[in-house]
């Protein structure tokens, strides 16, 4: 019994630690990594409370590692009220966070958020807009079909990439010249991203472009691709039309 007093005398002060289990009061901890720590663990704890405080620390938090982690965690609880705090932290001036934010917001299928994302198309940071673009096709509301088509003249190939694979995912064959396009591209992910926008959007004449660069292609992960999209484009026009 007295070796075991001992540890806990030694011992007591992290054990303290390890015990808090409150997420919400570690939010409140003048030291920014119990913070992070309690917004990680909100992330895990869906309800309107864990909203609610992961909210604040977006809007308020002084340190970007803490407002990453609590953009993050908004879109992992699926609350859909959180999309307004989503929308202004697009302005954070933290980078990490913005792109917290965007993908937050696509997670959260934000149809309210597509015209702050479509104006993030024209970011200076190319990075910036593929994620965007990527997004808007995930959100999926056809209201972002014009700042895509848009995106298609972009001076950056992902991004151009990234617009015509989501105008595929939103019906829009508009981006097919510029995928077809891409699968020439010295770069094997953006031959990647251009079997994707075929695969979902080709006609019969994306599918010869695909058979076409499948022969051609040495890269690995470019061919397996490329042999999955002509899979899933040929299925695609085999399936008989809805009926209207």
């Amino acid at each position: 019994m007295n070796k075991l007093l001992a540890a806990l005398l030694v011992l007591g002060p992290a054990v303290l630690v390890r015990a808090q289990t409150d997420p919400a009061a570690q939010t409140k901890s003048s030291d920014p990594a119990t913070r992070y720590a309690g917004a990680e663990a909100l992330a895990l704890q869906r309800g309107p409370a864990s909203v609610a405080v992961l909210t604040h620390l977006l809007a308020s938090d002084s340190d970007a590692n803490v407002r990453q982690s609590a953009a993050t965690g908004l879109g992992k609880l699926g609350d859909r009220s959180a999309a307004a705090a989503l929308i202004a932290a697009l302005k954070d001036p933290s980078a990490p966070v913005r792109f917290a934010a965007v993908r937050s917001l696509a997670a959260l299928r934000a149809r309210p958020a597509v015209p702050a994302l479509s104006a993030l198309l024209a970011d200076k940071d190319p990075s910036m807009r593929r994620t965007v673009a990527e997004e808007l096709g995930m959100i999926g509301d056809p209201a972002a079909k014009g700042a895509l088509t848009a995106a298609l003249n972009d001076s950056d190939e992902g991004t151009r990439l990234e617009a015509a694979a989501a105008l595929a995912r939103l019906g829009d064959a508009g981006g097919l010249d510029a995928a077809k396009a891409g699968l020439s591209s010295k770069d094997p992910l953006s031959r990647r991203r251009a079997a994707s926008a075929l695969a979902r959007g080709g006609d019969a004449s994306a599918l010869a472009a695909l058979d076409s660069a499948y022969a051609a292609e040495t890269d690995p992960a470019s061919r397996k691709a490329l042999a999955e999209a002509r899979a899933q484009l040929r299925k695609r026009l085999a399936a008989p039309k809805p009926r209207r």
